[in-house]
């Protein structure tokens, strides 16, 4: 009722205006009037007139959150709005990003907008794009827990990470024994590489057009002979959104005196 009065003062108003010269200042004080009455009475359509949002987020953690959340992480997309607000899609994956208006926050969902059941990752703000503010909580097993090192940012892919890597270590030369340290396959699984594509919110690289490729799935990174292959012979648990930026606890494959396959250390493998 109170705003239905001040709508008729305002049309009062408006009216003995519309009768006189109005100059510049007075038009623009009556535009805005028009605007916060229509905020007023429609918020929602009004919630992020005139602001823009990133086209592209990058969602990021150190390796603790990668280990346990990884594959939740990465670069996404916004593919239209849900609750009012830009939301965003996995780039080449299957998790999206959208603000959950019942709860006043951000949500992670493999499913679908709107679907918070188990839900990992939750932004606790309720801003009009998602890096307005980070408040990221991520699901750790138990509990939801803070991290001050989940990040959401305005970023692209081709500006943050390598399009072109070579993976490397000078312990594909050493001998124990009179064994290799590294076995044929693993050696093979060394040189260089090229971004073909996205899958998982990352680069999926392969090597000089051969059946060797080196992508992200299932939280960790993967040298195989296949794309879509959860084994291979190079490794890396939790991992990256950028395979360069990881550091040390690569692991390549070898046979045991059983004959079984096992992962073994690599201090000296990197990726440049």
């Amino acid at each position: 009722l109170k705003l239905l009065v001040m709508l008729w003062q305002f049309r009062t108003t408006y009216n003995q205006k519309k009768s006189v010269d109005m100059n510049m200042r007075e038009k623009n004080e009556l535009s805005s009037l028009i605007v916060l009455f229509f905020c007023l009475a429609f918020p929602k359509p009004c919630l992020g007139a005139g602001k823009e949002c990133c086209s592209s987020i990058l969602l990021d953690s150190d390796l603790a959150v990668h280990k346990i959340q990884g594959d939740k992480l990465g670069f996404y997309s916004q593919l239209g709005y849900y609750g009012a607000r830009p939301a965003y899609r996995q780039q080449g994956g299957e998790f999206f990003i959208f603000y959950y208006e019942q709860e006043h926050h951000w949500i992670d969902s493999r499913y679908f907008y709107g679907a918070s059941l188990f839900s990992k990752l939750v932004n606790e703000m309720d801003g009009y794009c998602l890096d307005d503010h980070n408040n990221w909580s991520f699901y750790n097993g138990s509990d939801l827990m803070y991290s001050e090192v989940l990040t959401s940012n305005c970023s692209k892919i081709e500006d943050v990470c390598c399009k072109e890597l070579r993976i490397s270590s000078s312990n594909s030369e050493v001998i124990i024994d009179d064994q290799s340290y590294y076995n044929n396959q693993s050696k093979d699984s060394l040189g260089d590489y090229k971004a073909i594509g996205i899958i998982n919110g990352r680069y999926v690289y392969q090597k000089d057009n051969l059946d060797s490729f080196f992508e992200y799935g299932a939280k960790h990174w993967t040298v195989s002979s296949g794309v879509g292959q959860n084994t291979g012979h190079i490794i890396h648990h939790g991992g990256s959104v950028c395979p360069e930026h990881i550091g040390k606890e690569w692991q390549i494959s070898y046979t045991n005196a059983d004959g079984d396959w096992e992962w073994k250390d690599d201090p000296f493998l990197k990726i440049t």
